[in-house]
Formats: structure tokens, sequence, C-alpha cells
């Protein structure tokens, strides 16, 4: 584009205006992360997600990456010329070839993803002090940084600067030093805000072309052009306006939309920070003061998202400072007062199924079993509680179970072939449940009797191909004789009082495999033998750890069982074991329960979520909070 000879000023002269109402909506949930989690300050003003898909947090204490789970926190360490130059992040900026920039104090630094370093470029403003508050590129590559002392343009293949000021004596040079914010749009057109100015300017002469001069007191923050072409401006004022307006290039005018309250017919307040487009092209705006804006183009109205301090689920914060969207559909969101919070915007794959507060969960909101019996009802055990879900009907009933304290947490559900409902518990024995009449049936461990229970904590319960019922309990597998309603114990060491038994399957031979703290357990109920498959150090084909916490039979008869310490896969005939790690794509080495789908895939909870493995292409797709769960660790019981 060939620069003309004299600068068109165009003022302020708006040929119309737009106003929208806003609606209260309630359909996000959002999660929020902690400094906990090692987040290492809490207000997060510049995200971006990196080509290995990381999440970057600028903050005023150190630049964060985040994996999904935890954080790697970088800062100035004034010993190591290649570590960040700054520990404030004042923008964030990732370009075309997928190279990470980061904003400082008189430098703008460049990460070295492979080296975990950073390469310094100097933007020199003499004897002034200047920082880089915002970042973006250009069609041929270069980037162009706002900053307090003009503007600088940056070649990051020749590290080449070059720098445009405000010239008092120059009409057509930028109408301010004070440049905050740059952007290219679809048409090649390149525009500045600086001071109370909008600018089109020409980066070969750098002249400006045109100038668009705005109300006294506002102070563009941000530019957007949306996949319509629409180029919105948002920006923040202590008088009126709600803070957003669309340029008209055919104009040059600006087009300010007054977003109200369709309940009190107030315009919102205190202006906005910025806006995007997510996976969806959705448009999203980033309120100061109002919440989380979504435009809804087809009823014409804008969706408010804003904190409710009995909902957990909703913003954290009012007062939003920045906004980002990943390629897996997330929305983040910055806040000012609080640590950052992301929602999906595509509905969850996990949706929360809601239980009643318990007054005996002591606060708990642990889930200790799941199981649904022949009927399709949902049983759910919570602490102090047995809770009965009618899916169709939506109707919730709640049993209080025997024991007091710990010992009523039901840690086990199942049913026998008579449609018999079964509980195990942490410390109150085994109990059958009538369903006509709530009431529970107890079986303790009798010291005297042994052919009692052999332990009240009952660990898990299985009906095998015959009908039998298997009881594992904290010392000893037990087999329930219904004629007599007795026990028989078997154990491996008889003069053990502590033979715990987790999780356990039966193969096609009738065999049942089970997991302990010595390892895989199998049984022969025929001959009452057991056959113990243990970890065998400097063994690459042993079992993977002797911390067994289940094991599952799936569809094509293979045993798989989870450890402590990773997922094995067992080949029979040679007694081997195949591992598989966070290296192989577990989100943790530390698995707790297998379950098998439908078509085949297996479904492992861990200490980070959940994992779906395909057996079959052998690729492990994980799950945590971002897809709608309702926390990562999930190492409980049989849930």
């Amino acid at each position: 584009m060939s620069p003309k000879t004299v600068t068109a000023e165009v003022h302020r002269g708006i040929p119309r205006s737009m106003r929208i109402p806003a609606i209260d909506g309630d359909d996000i949930r959002f999660s929020r992360l902690s400094t906990a989690q090692g987040l290492s300050q809490t207000q997060a003003n510049e995200i971006v997600q990196d080509d290995q898909g990381f999440m970057w947090f600028g903050t005023q204490y150190g630049l964060d990456r985040y994996d999904g789970y935890e954080f790697k926190v970088f800062t100035q360490d004034p010993a190591r010329e290649n570590s960040l130059s700054c520990v404030y992040i004042h923008s964030l900026f990732k370009d075309r070839s997928g190279s990470l920039w980061v904003g400082c104090d008189q430098f703008l630094d460049r990460f070295d993803s492979l080296h975990e370093t950073f390469t310094h470029y100097r933007i020199d403003a003499g004897e002034v002090a200047n920082y880089v508050s915002q970042i973006s590129q250009d069609r041929t590559g270069m980037l162009w940084l706002a900053t307090g002392s003009g503007l600088f343009g940056l070649n990051p293949d020749t590290g080449q600067i070059i720098h445009y000021v405000h010239d008092p004596a120059n009409p057509s040079s930028l109408g301010s030093n004070q440049v905050r914010c740059t952007l290219e749009d679809r048409t090649g057109r390149f525009w500045v805000a600086d001071g109370e100015n909008l600018e089109e300017f020409d980066r070969e002469s750098g002249r400006v072309l045109s100038r668009v001069r705005v109300s006294d007191g506002l102070r563009l923050i941000s530019f957007y052009e949306d996949h319509l072409g629409i180029f919105w401006i948002t920006y923040i004022t202590n008088k009126s306006g709600s803070g957003l307006v669309v340029l008209d290039r055919s104009t040059n005018s600006l087009i300010p939309y007054s977003i109200y309250d369709k309940k009190s017919g107030k315009e919102l307040p205190a202006g906005f920070m910025a806006a995007i487009e997510d996976n969806s092209q959705t448009l999203w705006l980033a309120s100061f003061g109002a919440g989380l804006l979504k435009l809804d183009r087809e009823h014409g109205v804008f969706i408010r998202y804003r904190n409710h301090p009995e909902n957990l689920a909703s913003i954290a914060d009012d007062r939003v400072m920045s906004l980002r969207g990943d390629r897996e559909g997330n929305v983040w969101v910055g806040l000012l007062a609080s640590e950052p919070n992301f929602f999906r915007t595509e509905r969850a794959p996990f949706m929360p199924l809601v239980t009643r507060n318990n007054p005996r969960s002591h606060g708990e909101k642990i889930v200790n079993a799941v199981y649904e019996d022949h009927g399709h009802v949902l049983w759910v055990a919570t602490p102090g509680a047995l809770n009965r879900i009618n899916r169709g009907s939506g109707e919730f009933t709640s049993y209080q179970p025997p024991g007091q304290g710990l010992s009523s947490d039901v840690i086990a559900i199942t049913e026998d072939r008579g449609g018999g409902l079964w509980i195990g518990s942490y410390g109150a024995g085994l109990s059958r449940f009538d369903r006509r009449t709530g009431r529970f049936k107890t079986y303790l461990h009798e010291p005297d009797n042994p052919s009692s229970l052999s332990n009240n904590i009952v660990s898990r319960m299985l009906i095998d191909h015959a009908g039998t019922m298997w009881v594992g309990t904290y010392n000893g597998l037990d087999r329930f004789d219904p004629r007599n309603e007795s026990f028989v114990v078997y154990k491996q060491y008889t003069k053990s009082d502590d033979e715990v038994y987790a999780n356990f399957t039966e193969d096609k031979s009738g065999f049942l495999w089970m997991g302990s703290w010595e390892g895989l357990n199998r049984f022969n109920p025929q001959t009452g033998q057991f056959t113990v498959y243990a970890h065998k150090v400097g063994d690459p084909t042993s079992l993977s750890d002797n911390a067994v916490t289940s094991s599952y039979v799936d569809h094509s008869g293979a045993l798989w069982v989870s450890t402590e310490n990773g997922l094995n896969k067992l080949n029979r005939e040679s007694g081997t074991f195949t591992h598989y790690y966070v290296k192989d794509g577990l989100p943790s080495n530390a698995v707790s329960c297998i379950l098998e789908d439908q078509v085949g895939m297996l479904w492992m909870s861990t200490n980070r979520g959940l994992s779906r493995f395909d057996p079959v292409a052998n690729r492990f797709t994980n799950y945590s909070t971002v897809d709608g769960l309702p926390g990562n660790d999930f190492t409980g019981w049989d849930a």
C-alpha cells in the first residue's frame, strides 16, 4: 500500500450506535487454578498456549508454565545470563513459528523450549524507563511492540529493531509515544492505538495515514478482529460508556456499543479489557466489573457470567483481566483478585450427578462406590450414606448404613443373582440390604467363631460364574455359604492378622485374581491354593510394583493389573508382564481401578484424572477437571 502524502484526520463523528441487552447465564461450570498447585502469583494478566499444548501465564512474579497438573515457574536469576530478564511479566505472545515472546522491562525475551533459556533483545528508549506492554505480528513476520516510548518493530530472524516516535513538528508521525496496542487486519492495514488516538500506520514510510480521535478519558486496551471481519476495540473509562466500540473502516469512524442490564435498564459499568473468539467462533468479552460476557448473535443479547459466592462453580471474580482460548475448546480467564479460571465452551464429556448433603458426611464429598443394579437403578456410596438414584424418574433416596463414624462408610456394592443388594463397609462388616423395608442384615467378625466373617473391613465382593459370593476383607478371602449364612475363610498365611485383598476379578477358567500389598494373587477355588506374582528387583518383565490396587479380565480374556507404579498386562504363558507408564501416555503411574466399556476401551482412575486406553491402537486419552471432572484425584476405593 503506497503512503499518502498527507494524513487524513477524521474526528469522532459517530453515524450510529448499538444498544444491546445483557442477561445472566448459569450454564457454565468454571474450574479454578490455585497457588497451592504452584502458581507463582494470583493475578495472570497474560495467557498463551504454546504449540506443545502448555498453558503459559504472565504474572506479577514470574512466567508460569502449566501442564494440566502442576506449574513450572521461570523468574529472573541474576546469576544466569540466559534466565528471564524480568520478574513482572507485562506481555506474552506466541508467533506463527511457535516461538514464545515475553515483554519485560527494557527487554523482549524469546524462550528456547529445548534448553529452557531466554534470549534477550534490548528495547532501548534512552534514559526513559520502558517496558513492552503488548506484542503483535504482521504477515511479513515482523513483531510490533507497544511501549510507553513509542512503537518498536523487531525482525525475529535478524534481531534488527526499528523505532517510531511522536514528533511534534511532524503531523504524520505517531500521535503519542504512549502506544497501547497494535494489529494488522485481514486486508493488511496496520492499526496503532496511542494516547487517545486510533491510527492507521504505514510501516514502510513511518507515516500515519489516518487518525480517529477518541473521546477524552478513554484508554484503548485491545484490538480484536473476529471471523466476520468485525474490528472490536475495548477500552476503560472513568466516564460513561460501556467500553466497547467497533471500527467502521469504510468511514474511519467508531460505532459505540451500549451494553445494559435487561432487568434494570442500567448500562454496564467499568469497561472491557479484552475480546476473543473460541473454537466455535463465539465472541467473549472480559469485563472489568461485570464478569464475563458472551455474545449471542442469534438472539442479539450478551449473556453475562458473574460470581456467586455460594456457587464454587461460578466465576471467582467479576473483574476479568485477560482471556485466551485453547485448541482443546477451553477458555482461560485471568482475574484481578483471584487465580485463573477456565471452562469448556462445548458440553463437557463429564457432567456432575448431584447428590444431597448428608449431615453424617463430615463435609466430605467423596464417592466411595458406584453400582448399577439389574433394574438400572444407580447406587452411590458417600460418607455415612447409601444413596439410591433413579435416573429415569429423578427420585433420590438416602439410607443410613450400619456402623458409626468411619465404620459406616460403604466402600463396596454388588448384587447377587436373587436380586439381593450387598454392601461392604470400612469397619461395620458385610450387610445385605432389603430394598422393600430399607433395613440391613449385617454379618460381623466374631473372634471365637471361625465360620464368621474374617474381618469387619470389607473392601470387595464378587459373584462368580456359579453364583457364589466371594468377599475380600482386610484379613482374608471369604466364601459365603447362604444355606447356613456362614463363611469359609481362605488365607495364605494362617498366623497373619493383616492379609488384605483389594479389587478382584474372575477369568474364564474360574480363577480369581486379586490385588494385595504383596503383589498379584491368583486363587484356585477348587483347590483353595494361591499363586503370587510379585515384583522382582532387576527383572524388567516382572510385575512393575507389589502394591496392586486392582485386576481386570477384559472381553478377550487378557488380564490387566493396576499398581501404584504403572499398568501391567500379564502374558499367561510366560508369566511375564508388559508395563505402561507416564512415558507411554498415562497421566500418572498411580493407577487404582480398571473397567472396560462396551467398545473394548479400558478406563483407569489415577491421582491425575481418568485415562482411557485403546488396547488395539495402544493409545491413552486422558481426562481432567478441564473435561468436567470434579477433581483429579480418583485413587479412592472402587468408584
